[in-house]
């Protein structure tokens, strides 16, 4: 029987060839490299310590032993290398005083001579101390952000102080306009009877006080004018007799029914026609008692109505109440007898003028907004109850101290600013911010104006801040200072 050979795959040589061609092909990279000086074990001058033993290592760091020859793994010789024993101290200048070159793509190469990168073949650059004009006290301390003058050249970061301006704001709100409480009235019969003739009957019309309005048949009203009739006859049946006592009571009597036809809703004047003509009314008109705008006509002619029942709504329009929905961040300043300026979409350039008379104590659970009432004049009638508003409130906030927005950088657990400690140094402060206006922000505690604070590239600092490890402050209650 033939013994089968063993194949190997073109894929699989390939592959074996290439990987030995790699390790000959690093093997001959770092003879040379070691044989024009980039690469060595220590410097070339470097001797050993008196009295500290020697040491013997692979190129490829393959072994290290006590005593040279080659190397049992790779061959190659073994070349000496320092000692873990540091000589003493001297006076002499030390590699660390020295010039330092580095690779510009990778950092972690440091030697102190020219040459190239061993990773990337780069021509190895000066090291730059960035330390070199900067105080010693700041230099050791933890909370700090330190800019080199390259980076705060090419960061553009401007130094600004907080500003002292007096402020005043407009807020822009809406409101709807309602009848004022104490200005509707209703018109209600004073005693049950028919409506026989209705002179007011449109809803929306103008009436005035007096006018009459309606004639209503009672049967009770016309027994109450009758029983006056006897009573005032007997009175005057009665005036000269010698009775006095059955006068007295006669007299009483009479005004006793006078009484009653005036809680039936008769006036004096027409009590005083009943008693001068002596004829009983069928029909009693019924007289406005208040001047203004049938809002609700609630009867018709023929109906029969009930005592106290309500037969029409009348409001009075010459004042108007408006009431303005305002959002919780702009109703810190509202007072009232706050002036407010409104308009109306319908009536474009006209505007009328009100006050705020009423602050409601609830706020609307869906909206999120106070409701301050507003009394506006409407001498005119140009408003109607119902009509939506555009309101300007203006506030006064008095002198603040303000801030650029872009110098303020809001994060999840508070406003940060970075303060000027020193040249291209900056320490982080938390600051309490107050109202916004615009590109300007209140700045309520935690900065004085006589601080000065980065007014761009604060997302730059913070960046900084955070990959040196540099704490931010908890709150302002440590180390802030108060506006002044």
């Amino acid at each position: 029987m033939k013994a089968r050979g063993i194949r190997v795959s073109p894929g699989l040589l390939t592959f074996i060839v290439g990987l030995l061609l790699l390790a000959v092909s690093g093997v001959i990279y770092q003879q040379y490299l070691m044989s024009t000086g980039r690469l060595s074990a220590g410097p070339a001058n470097a001797q050993p310590a008196a009295g500290a033993p020697t040491k013997y290592a692979c190129p490829m760091r393959c072994v290290e032993t006590d005593e040279p020859g080659s190397c049992p793994v790779c061959g190659m010789d073994m070349q000496p290398v320092e000692s873990s024993v540091q000589p003493a101290a001297s006076t002499a200048p030390t590699a660390a005083t020295a010039e330092l070159y580095t690779c510009p793509m990778h950092p972690q190469i440091v030697q102190d001579h020219t040459g190239s990168c061993p990773i990337c073949g780069m021509e190895l650059v000066p090291k730059q101390d960035d330390s070199g004009a900067l105080d010693s006290s700041l230099a050791e301390a933890v909370d700090t952000v330190r800019l080199s003058p390259t980076q705060a050249l090419l960061s553009g970061v401007e130094a600004v102080h907080p500003s002292r301006e007096h402020k005043a704001l407009s807020i822009p709100a809406f409101g709807e306009t309602v009848i004022p409480e104490g200005q509707i009235e209703s018109i209600s019969s004073w005693t049950e009877g028919r409506i026989d003739d209705l002179f007011l009957r449109d809803t929306g019309g103008k009436v005035s006080k007096g006018d009459h309005i309606l004639d209503l048949y009672s049967e009770e009203l016309v027994q109450a004018q009758e029983e006056f009739l006897v009573a005032k006859a007997a009175v005057d049946q009665l005036a000269g007799s010698g009775y006095e006592n059955i006068s007295q009571s006669s007299r009483s009597l009479l005004e006793s029914s006078r009484t009653k036809l005036q809680r039936l809703g008769m006036t004096a004047e027409q009590i005083k026609n009943l008693e001068e003509s002596g004829r009983v009314a069928d029909r009693i008109p019924i007289y406005s008692g208040k001047s203004g705008v049938v809002m609700e006509k609630k009867v018709d002619e023929g109906m029969y109505v009930m005592k106290g029942e309500s037969l029409y709504e009348v409001a009075d329009l010459s004042k108007l109440w408006v009431e303005v929905q305002v959002f919780e961040a702009d109703a810190a300043k509202l007072r009232v007898g706050d002036k407010v300026v409104l308009a109306s979409p319908s009536q474009p350039g006209k505007t009328y003028r009100g006050k705020v008379i009423l602050i409601e104590p609830e706020v609307s659970m869906e909206t999120r907004t106070w409701t301050a009432r507003v009394e506006v004049s409407n001498p005119d009638m140009s408003l109607r109850p119902g009509q939506v508003l555009n309101a300007t409130l203006s506030f006064d906030y008095g002198e603040l101290l303000l801030l650029p927005r872009n110098a303020v950088l809001h994060t999840g657990d508070g406003d940060l600013v970075y303060v000027l400690a020193g040249e291209n140094t900056w320490r982080p402060r938390r600051v309490t911010v107050g109202r916004d206006f615009g590109d300007m922000v209140e700045i309520v505690d935690g900065l004085s104006a006589e601080e000065a604070v980065a007014g761009t590239a604060v997302f730059l600092l913070d960046s900084e801040a955070q990959l040196k490890g540099v704490p931010r402050p908890v709150d302002t209650a440590a180390g802030s200072k108060p506006n002044g």
